[in-house]
């Protein structure tokens, strides 16, 4: 009755644009979502620590730990992303 064909419709994840989108939002995603662990993370550090009022400690602790937990939620959504990369094959 109705015949549907593709023809040169590429998907979704075969656009250059769209993919570096996709990759990018996810990368930004898992970067944010990384943020509530490494403030816990740097509180129960910190109340380990005996809640250091010192500030090389302090700052160390409050900043280092989320800044960190947050870096390495951008470098691994970006290193696990690469589904939505183009892979040309000839």
């Amino acid at each position: 009755m109705f015949s549907f064909h593709k023809k040169n419709k590429t998907h979704i994840l075969e656009s250059s644009t769209r993919g570096l989108a996709m990759r990018t939002l996810r990368t930004l995603i898992m970067g944010g979502v990384m943020f509530i662990p490494g403030m816990f993370l740097g509180l129960v550090v910190w109340y380990i620590a005996g809640k250091p009022s010192t500030e090389p400690l302090e700052t160390l602790i409050c900043n280092g730990i989320p800044l960190v937990s947050i870096s390495l939620g951008l470098f691994f959504g970006w290193a696990t992303g690469e589904e939505y990369g183009i892979r040309v094959e000839k």
